[in-house]
């Protein structure tokens, strides 16, 4: 249950954060947030790990420019992948694709994520702000294989050039960490900012897992 009147909107294109959103069983709207992305995050001089926290509250702040904002709980997300302390970004065409899964390949590196939950409380903008970082190793697939992949063409909006769900590339070998923040979405992340605004899961998912929002989840002791 809700304790709060104000419905939800995801500021977000993406619909695997849809799929992954309506896990929570709360009600929500779509937008995205307007402004070019890659030209304010050439603006972030601030350490790498805090890049995906520093853009979802970018898209925060560019969301409250549009009416559909107004009387809602917008949650905003970015995510970041990080090989050697440098962030890869999307792919700027398939040459630079299979650049990335080259470098990726047999290799750990981090997927960060930040959360970003925002409204309007007496003409002031409130904002609550975490992020998730899970440990990716890549499996040692090949270059016929890469190539299979970007040829699917789903690779080319995805951070680092993959995505960890693709059933038919299946990139990853092994995960230390949350699952859904490699997919793009932390719900242990955001069950915790929603509730600081008074809003809980309406479901609890499942309760005899690790993690109740994925099995696929790998918990760190």
């Amino acid at each position: 249950m809700t304790t709060t009147q104000l419905p939800l909107l995801l500021a977000s294109a993406s619909p695997r954060r849809r799929q992954i959103l309506a896990r929570l069983g709360l009600p929500y709207i779509v937008s995205v947030a307007p402004g070019d992305e890659d030209a304010a995050q050439a603006h972030y001089q601030g350490p790498i790990d805090g890049l995906g926290t520093w853009t979802a509250t970018h898209k925060a702040l560019m969301m409250f420019t549009r009416p559909e904002a107004a009387n809602h709980l917008v949650i905003t997300s970015d995510t970041t992948v990080i090989l050697d302390d440098q962030e890869l970004g999307k792919p700027r065409d398939e040459e630079h694709a299979r650049s990335l899964l080259r470098s990726l390949r047999g290799r750990w590196h981090r997927v960060v994520t930040g959360v970003v939950v925002s409204t309007m409380v007496d003409g002031q903008l409130r904002m609550q702000g975490d992020s998730c970082s899970t440990p990716v190793l890549m499996r040692p697939y090949t270059d016929e294989e890469i190539d299979a992949y970007i040829a699917t063409g789903d690779p080319m909006d995805k951070a680092g050039a993959y995505g960890i769900q693709s059933a038919s590339f299946q990139p990853t070998e092994r995960i230390a960490g949350c699952y859904l923040n490699v997919v793009g979405l932390p719900l242990c992340t955001l069950v915790r900012l929603l509730a600081k605004f008074d809003v809980y899961p309406a479901s609890q998912g499942d309760a005899h897992s690790a993690c109740p929002w994925s099995e696929l989840c790998q918990i760190r002791e």
